[in-house]
């Protein structure tokens, strides 16, 4: 096992935190209009997918359900959330612990879909560029990467207060703050091809609608929020006291305002299917 570094994530890796995951994957997958796999390829049995920052698992269950013929590889730096897998499941399914940033070198050109969402706490610049450099050595020729990242929020006067504080907890963390804003560029410098970029919107104020997604969507952003409670007072931003009232008055923000939402994108890049990786 190779040597890991020191994540930069600032959320802990526990029983609370995994079934948040597994909400906030369903709110995704409801904004997306279920939609698993954006890349436009076809599954097919010997193909494989890697889960970069699987987490509980959810986005990779849920692929695996929508294509049982493929084999799919899970990876995150701690194992607390994985799943417990069921007999059938273990022929498909591998969770372990992996790097994305060093990814095993017998995996060179081996993945058809490599996917990743949501690690917009974790990387720094140079980590972006990394990790995009081992996706597209993992992927085989013509293989897809899909990225899922946040770009803001829209809403009112705390919330703007509350992401600028955010800003400066990934300043002081090392944190890359709007890789949202740079991914298609680091896409294309780390050699891929057919970079899309597709936006989205999450609703996530007033009164739950029709679907109850963004109440559910409001309920996984705070409880992601107020779980960054250790962070924040340890790096000395906010007090505890300061940093709970700013995520009550942000949450009331979000309540009240019928125009609150989340902007996020779905990114697209394909390794050529010529490709020669030197990298």
């Amino acid at each position: 096992m190779h040597s890991i570094p020191e994540s930069l994530y600032f959320l802990p890796t526990d029983e609370p935190e995994r079934k948040r995951l597994n909400l906030q994957n369903e709110v995704f997958r409801k904004a997306l209009g279920n939609s698993i796999v954006f890349a436009p390829i076809k599954l097919h049995t010997g193909d494989k997918v890697l889960d970069s920052g699987t987490g509980s698992a959810a986005w990779l269950l849920d692929c695996y359900n929508a294509n049982k013929d493929a084999t799919f590889y899970g990876i995150d730096l701690k194992t607390d959330m994985f799943p417990r897998l069921n007999d059938e499941q273990k022929q498909q399914i591998h969770l372990d612990m992996e790097n994305i940033l060093q990814l095993p070198g017998l995996w060179t050109d081996s993945f058809q879909l490599v996917n990743q969402r949501l690690l917009m706490t974790a990387f720094s610049q140079e980590n972006w560029d990394t990790a995009l450099e081992q996706i597209y050595r993992v992927l085989a020729p013509g293989g897809w990467v899909q990225l899922v990242e946040i770009s803001q929020c829209i809403s009112g006067e705390r919330s703007r207060e509350f992401y600028a504080m955010f800003r400066d907890l990934f300043s002081k963390r090392g944190v890359l703050n709007d890789c949202a804003d740079h991914i298609p560029k680091f896409l294309k410098d780390a050699g891929f091809d057919q970079v899309k970029a597709q936006r989205y919107e999450l609703s996530i104020g007033g009164p739950p609608d029709s679907g109850g997604i963004n109440a559910e969507a409001r309920k996984s952003f705070n409880g992601a929020n107020r779980r960054m409670l250790s962070t924040v007072v340890t790096l000395g931003i906010r007090t505890e006291e300061e940093y709970k009232e700013m995520v009550e008055d942000l949450e009331r923000e979000w309540e009240n305002d019928a125009q609150s939402k989340m902007i996020f994108y779905v990114f697209l890049g394909q390794k050529p299917l010529a490709a020669y990786d030197d990298k």
